[in-house]
């Protein structure tokens, strides 16, 4: 495996030693967009959030202390046990859960959740299922917040991809996604590298 290849499968799934220098960087570049994803979920006490693909707990623990419940999922091993440490106070109180699994099979009943957010749904092998998933264990009147790869000029996004091998996304593909998950009163807005969209589950 090169270099490339290297850097690319540690940003995607971080693992090994590495993946733990990795993962303690990453919060530091996600932040951003993690405070544009809390703005557009409306965080509320009475909140259950879900973080899919939580990495190391920064959201959870940074943007959804006020809520009732959260919750995390990571496929990574090392992500997992990082939110878990980070996150331990809360699941010692029953206020939160840590799963290590799937973003295409969550491990939560149907209408869990009031808010589901994710902050790098093209790190998914199947994005439109994960997002699937993500609109069933919403309950009625629930809120979604996420946050897509992005680039406005057609040149970056290539380059962006042939770099990465990951998608890079149009405002159209976005809305396409999520509007046949199901969900509605989709909004989209973006920064420079990062496409946000919020919608409900009627």
């Amino acid at each position: 495996m090169g270099i490339r290849e290297k850097i690319i499968s540690q940003g995607v799934e971080p693992h090994g030693a590495l993946g733990w220098v990795t993962a303690k960087i990453m919060p530091m570049f996600s932040d951003t967009y993690c405070g544009n994803l809390e703005e557009l979920l409306d965080l509320r006490p009475e909140d259950e959030v879900l973080d899919v693909a939580c990495g190391s707990g920064s959201f959870l623990k940074k943007r959804a202390a006020q809520c009732r419940y959260v919750a995390g999922l990571d496929h990574s091993d090392v992500q997992y046990r990082m939110a878990l440490k980070r996150m331990r106070d809360r699941i010692e109180a029953g206020t939160a859960e840590i799963v290590q699994g799937d973003a295409t099979a969550l491990p939560w009943p149907d209408g869990r959740f009031s808010a589901v957010t994710s902050n790098c749904v093209g790190c998914f092998k199947q994005p439109r299922e994960a997002v699937k998933e993500m609109y069933r264990v919403l309950r009625p009147g629930g809120r979604t917040a996420l946050a897509f790869d992005y680039y406005p000029d057609k040149e970056a996004a290539l380059k962006a991809q042939q770099w990465w091998g990951l998608p890079t996304w149009t405002e159209p593909e976005v809305r396409q996604m999520i509007e046949e998950a199901g969900f509605t009163q989709v909004a989209l807005s973006q920064d420079k590298h990062s496409l946000f969209a919020s919608a409900v589950k009627l």
